[in-house]
């Protein structure tokens, strides 16, 4: 009996492993890839159900955005149709109220040129009688308490109310700087005749004195008018206050409100 080559018997089992380790990964493979697909599967069931719920998310917004303007709306009933029906009356009495004060400061005033300046609203008007001539933005006191912890005294930065007169006019203005500007800005206070308390350009090309240290003056921040920002002063843009230095000669009326 001859003798078989070993390579002849080698190759053959060779081949046998091959393909059992093959078949093998093959069905592994096969088993990954339903694993996947099933994967797959749940993840798109997932999907469409974050879908539908992000839809009734959006359904349940709007129908609460839809509830909150019914809800608005029905708050507001009651100012636009009021229960009380002597509310119209009322109205209809302080108009008439308003209107006989009116005339009554008009014929006081007999026609002549003041300033009515509205506090509130950061609003100045002039007019002549009941006649309104022009309007103007300005700022009024901002409010507020400075305390000099050193000394103890207390600023309080507001615009009084009231009638008021202009007393003095001045072009180009010197500012006598006060005790209060020094503590704001953490300095020391000098003397009162100190040369240099007097600052030049603080307040404009123009002044109106009402009295007790009140102007009405410039700004160097017109963009804060309309607002509350000085410290007890009515302050007026550039182009407004010299209109007002020319309309409102020494004497003319001032009445502040609120």
């Amino acid at each position: 009996m001859s003798e078989v080559p070993f390579g002849r018997t080698l190759y053959p089992l060779a081949l046998i492993l091959w393909t059992g380790a093959f078949g093998w990964m093959a069905c592994a493979l096969s088993r990954d890839g339903a694993e996947l697909a099933r994967e797959a599967g749940r993840l798109e069931d997932e999907a469409a159900a974050l879908d539908v719920g992000a839809r009734r998310l959006g359904e349940l917004v709007r129908a609460s955005g839809e509830r909150a303007g019914d809800a608005r709306f029905l708050q507001d009933i009651p100012n636009i149709l009021p229960e009380d029906k002597g509310y119209l009356r009322t109205q209809k009495a302080i108009e008439g109220e308003v209107r006989l004060l009116r005339a009554k400061l008009a014929k006081r005033l007999k026609g002549a040129p003041h300033l009515v300046i509205d506090a509130k609203a950061n609003k100045l008007y002039v007019k002549k009688g009941s006649q309104l001539l022009w309007q103007a933005d300005v700022s009024v006191g901002r409010g507020g308490v400075l305390k000099d912890a050193k000394s103890g005294r207390k600023w309080e930065f507001v615009t009084p109310r009231g009638e008021f007169r202009v007393i003095g006019k001045a072009v180009n203005p010197m500012w006598r700087k006060p005790d209060w500007a020094y503590v704001e800005a953490g300095e020391p206070v000098p003397p009162p005749g100190d040369p240099s308390r007097m600052v030049s350009g603080e307040l404009g090309a123009f002044v109106l004195n009402l009295g007790d240290g009140y102007l009405i003056h410039g700004t160097k921040r017109e963009e804060l008018l309309g607002r509350p920002a000085s410290h007890g002063c009515v302050r007026v843009g550039a182009a407004d206050l010299e209109k007002l230095y020319a309309s409102a000669p020494n004497g003319t009326r001032v009445f502040i409100f609120e």
